[in-house]
């Protein structure tokens, strides 16, 4: 079952879908997308949200936001920061990078400039006579991301919303591509939702060369599992019928693969690493 939120944030995304089905032309391509459920908001100075974009288990990048208070005024920001050699498309000023607020549709891809720095000004403000920021009183707005998994660069976005005075921000959404080097459009979403809810009660995890789907607390009521390789090739389908199964996985290469479980309307999807 879905819920309000994601019903909401579905019928937002209608028309994006139907551009994107038309624009697209990677054949091939397997988006990984992540609903925030619910959105997360940072309004405290000095709190921050840890984005890790793959799901991993490693943080990727680091959205701050950024108070202080001096004689006469009070600066806030907005900023991220890539964690590693990850990167953020945006543009530079002298000393300065400003992240690029992409809207929906747009392509991201290894052509943009990427930048590595630490504390990106996603928007900042100083009062109504100084502030700037792509970001900056902007909703719906998406920040384009570069980043590794092993060897491999990929892309993907994360989407928020900026108050017009940079005290606060919510992330919503976030998705990346799991073909190494193809691009993203902003907004895409692939075939399906990662919800918080199946998140909580399916557990996936190699063990040896098996790799284990446990359901947690209720049945398994027409649920299908499907497991592809990086290069988003389908090696595996079945459908579910006990709380635990284990998948023989012994005559596959070593490396990272992904597990896509189906419940519904409901599509989870965790990367998963066979030795």
């Amino acid at each position: 079952m879905t819920t309000p939120t994601l019903n909401n944030k579905l019928k937002s995304y209608s028309a994006l879908a139907g551009s994107i089905a038309l624009m697209s032309t990677q054949a091939d391509a397997q988006i990984i997308y992540t609903d925030v459920n619910p959105d997360s908001t940072t309004n405290i100075g000095g709190n921050f949200y840890n984005l890790d974009l793959d799901n991993g288990g490693v943080f990727d990048f680091t959205f701050n936001l950024n108070i202080s208070t001096s004689t006469g005024y009070t600066s806030q920001q907005v900023a991220v920061t890539p964690t590693g050699s990850n990167g953020v498309a945006g543009d530079t000023v002298g000393a300065y990078v400003y992240p690029f607020a992409f809207n929906s549709g747009d392509t991201i891809k290894s052509t943009l400039q990427f930048n590595f720095t630490s504390s990106q000004s996603m928007a900042s403000y100083f009062g109504s006579s100084y502030s700037y920021g792509n970001f900056l009183g902007q909703t719906d707005k998406f920040i384009g991301l570069q980043f590794n998994i092993g060897p491999n660069l990929h892309y993907g976005w994360a989407r928020f919303n900026v108050d017009a005075t940079a005290s606060l921000f919510t992330i919503k959404d976030y998705a990346y591509n799991a073909t190494p080097d193809a691009y993203i459009l902003a907004g895409e979403m692939g075939v399906g939702i990662l919800e918080n809810t199946l998140i909580s009660n399916a557990s996936i995890y190699s063990s040896d060369k098996n790799i284990v789907v446990k359901f947690l607390s209720e049945k398994v009521i027409q649920a299908d599992v499907k497991i592809t390789n990086a290069l988003g090739q389908e090696i595996y389908k079945a459908a579910l019928s006990n709380k635990e199964t284990s998948i023989d996985m012994s005559k596959e290469k070593t490396g990272i693969y992904f597990v896509t479980i189906t419940q519904g309307s409901i599509v989870y999807t965790k990367k998963v690493y066979i030795r």
